[in-house]
């Protein structure tokens, strides 16, 4: 059974599945080699499509096919089928557009991807995941490739005025505003018994709190006298909330912390205001272009799925679990 998609209906795809079914019958596997998909000419075999399914399987976490209702296992077929169809016309077009990567730039990624991994950890991961390297260098690059031709065919094209910025601000001012900060010195020691003795040598006076810092700290700021700067509430352990509560030049209980303990103390407040237009312009221009690039490529790819020819043979489908 052959049917011709037009791929503005392919939330219809899901209806026309589910009727091939027939009280969750299984019916006889098919070749490997059997076309399930067409795309502009294109022919996507069954041993594609059954890749793709498994991906999905993976993602939610299916162990079997077989436990799936058959209303499940229709919705997955679904967004597998939406997935090739997506991938499938990005990847003519790039070939269309003759979008390349220079070498020296798919390196670069393929280095930063492993950064961060022990040695032969990222070989095992991948192993765990069932991915090949070469198929890993290959999806690194099919990204670099997509996300070159939307820069080209969408986001390059998607400009903002002051206008439309300031518009922006005007209409959502009340969501740009800057939290309260504090800006605290810090000492950090192993032992509850080292930090209750510099304690009291704070209590004593006789050596400031820079200076204690200076001499026990065991954090990167203790050279400079154990100066964090200024932070918002989030940016540091949860633990360290309270000091917000402190009045400045007021130094905190001791705080425990799976890193050690800790003192901290206040030396400035910056209250929580509201931004102004030119301190909230970056975020105002990231949130608009994000918002406008992400319309523009739905619009540009909606266009690309109602030009495409789509051939699905749902027989062929149905026999895929």
């Amino acid at each position: 059974m052959r049917n011709c998609l037009k791929p503005f209906l392919i939330v219809s795809v899901i209806f026309l599945l589910n009727s091939c079914f027939d009280n969750n019958s299984r019916m006889e596997a098919i070749g490997s080699d059997q076309v399930v998909l067409t795309v502009n000419g294109e022919k996507i075999t069954a041993k594609q499509f059954d890749k793709v399914l498994n991906a999905q399987k993976k993602i939610f976490r299916v162990q079997n096919f077989e436990e799936l209702k058959t209303e499940e296992l229709v919705w997955i077929k679904t967004r597998g089928l939406n997935e090739i169809i997506r991938n499938t016309l990005i990847a003519q077009e790039i070939a269309k557009e003759n979008i390349s990567i220079e070498q020296n730039v798919l390196e670069s990624n393929l280095r930063k991807a492993r950064e961060g991994y022990l040695e032969g950890a990222f070989e095992k991961t991948l192993d765990l995941e069932g991915i090949s390297i070469t198929d890993w260098e290959k999806s690194i690059e099919k990204k670099l490739l997509t996300n070159e031709l939307i820069h080209q065919q969408v986001n390059s094209k998607v400009s903002l005025s002051d206008k439309k910025l300031r518009d922006y601000f005007d209409k959502n001012h009340n969501k740009f505003h800057k939290k309260q900060q504090v800006k605290a010195l810090h000492i950090m020691v192993e032992s509850e018994e080292e930090i209750r003795d510099i304690q009291k040598e704070l209590r004593s006076k006789e050596k400031t709190f820079p200076a204690l810092a200076m001499e026990y700290s065991l954090g990167p700021e203790g050279e400079q006298g154990g100066d964090l700067g200024y932070f918002e509430a989030g940016q540091m352990p949860e633990e360290f909330d309270d000091v917000f509560k402190l009045k400045i030049n007021k130094v905190s209980d001791i705080i425990k912390t799976p890193y050690g303990f800790h003192l901290l103390k206040v030396v400035d407040k910056i209250e929580e205001r509201k931004m102004d237009f030119e301190e909230s312009k970056s975020r105002v221009e990231k949130i608009l272009l994000e918002y406008l690039q992400d319309q523009a490529f739905k619009k540009w790819f909606l266009k690309l799925k109602q030009n495409a020819e789509i051939e699905i043979e749902y027989e062929s489908l149905e026999k895929i679990n």
